[in-house]
């Protein structure tokens, strides 16, 4: 199997396409001005959302009151699924990243929706059953894999959802810090290095990718 097809698999969200009319039918739509928050750490966990338009990120708030970003869903993606069928509290908030359309789902509508489209359900194990896979990836590479491997497979994620020809991030050192897992210190040595290398050019609050292939080369497990 192609190394690129793994690591696409592995590392980024997949899209599960619109939704059938009984589905949109049955649940609430719901809209998200830009900075809005949809989901509060720690309240219960009653509806879960599938993204029409727009994107929203996922962050956790440690008890020392640190924020981290975690996970990130936009158009084709659900969220908040695991945390509802699991019965539980949300253990992290969630909050829309640029104006967002989703779709509402309860327990309510899912029963109307379990028995019009029992096909959808499978869809939904699909969404769960690959995040989980997402998250043992993700696990091994903080685990295994260096950090300019790690921060590689970041941006080139980010620019996937960008359109295509999109280059320039708007994203500070601290936040990559916080999707990779390791400290600012180190994030601002690999840019530093991808610089001198001619793969990126750093600006204030902005990081532009001179050399795409080269970077997909890093994340894709090769050396530049």
């Amino acid at each position: 199997m192609h190394v690129q097809y793994v690591i696409d698999e592995a590392f980024h969200p997949r899209h599960f396409g619109p939704l059938p009319p009984e589905v949109s039918e049955a649940a609430a739509q719901r809209f998200f001005p830009r900075g809005s928050n949809i989901i509060f750490q720690g309240e219960p966990a009653e509806h879960f959302f599938y993204v029409h338009t727009g994107q929203v990120r996922a962050t956790i708030i440690r008890p020392d009151g640190i924020e981290k970003a975690f996970a990130f869903a936009e158009r084709g993606q659900f969220f908040a699924d695991v945390p509802f069928f699991q019965q539980s509290d949300h253990w992290y908030t969630v909050v829309a990243v640029e104006s967002t359309q989703v779709s509402e789902f309860s327990r309510e509508s899912m029963e109307t929706i379990t028995r019009v489209r029992p096909d959808f359900v499978f869809s939904l194990m699909q969404s769960i059953a690959h995040k989980v896979w997402m998250l043992s990836n993700q696990m091994m590479t903080l685990t295994f894999d260096p950090t300019e491997v790690r921060l590689a497979r970041i941006v080139v994620e980010i620019l996937n959802r960008k359109p295509e020809g999109f280059r320039s991030l708007a994203i500070t050192h601290q936040e990559l810090s916080a999707l990779t897992g390791t400290s600012r210190v180190m994030v601002t040595r690999v840019l530093n290095d991808w610089r001198a290398r001619g793969i990126v050019e750093l600006r204030k609050r902005t990081l532009c990718v001179m050399d795409l292939p080269a970077l997909e080369r890093i994340a894709a497990f090769g050396m530049e």
